[in-house]
């Protein structure tokens, strides 16, 4: 389990995914950060990705089920980026926001890191899942 490669990409997925309670996903000059803090959507999304990326990682004798999860983690994932996104136009308009000016944060590009790294994972199980086979052609 720890010596796959695929394992380390899925807890490196999910420590990135963590830190995005950490950072702000984008910053007005002269005014606070935006971070997902009471955004109840984004927190369950995040919260969702890294409880996947755990689960995949002791799914390791199942690797049809550790693709299906990484998929599934993979849809998260976009589904989030897509959602902070939005919540990011929607704040930016808000009548306190008009007149300042602001940037994207580090934040803001985590679930694309994540999805990286999901896509990463998901070759290792598929090579792995390659040489499981070619092995069983032996026996």
């Amino acid at each position: 389990m720890i010596q796959r490669i695929q394992t380390l990409w899925l807890f490196l997925a999910a420590l990135v995914m963590a830190t995005l309670f950490y950072l702000p996903i984008y910053k007005f000059t002269g005014g606070l950060p935006l971070g997902i803090g009471n955004n109840f959507l984004a927190i369950t999304l995040v919260a969702l990705s890294i409880i996947l990326s755990l689960w995949a990682v002791f799914l390791f004798k199942k690797r049809k089920n550790q693709i299906a999860l990484t998929w599934l983690n993979i849809l998260v994932s976009v589904g989030l980026l897509a959602w902070l996104f939005y919540s990011i136009s929607r704040a930016t308009e808000l009548p306190q926001n008009l007149n300042l000016q602001g940037y994207y944060w580090v934040g803001a590009f985590i679930p694309l890191v994540t999805i990286i790294f999901l896509f990463l994972a998901k070759a290792g199980i598929r090579k792995d899942e390659k040489l499981v086979k070619s092995l069983d052609r032996l026996r």
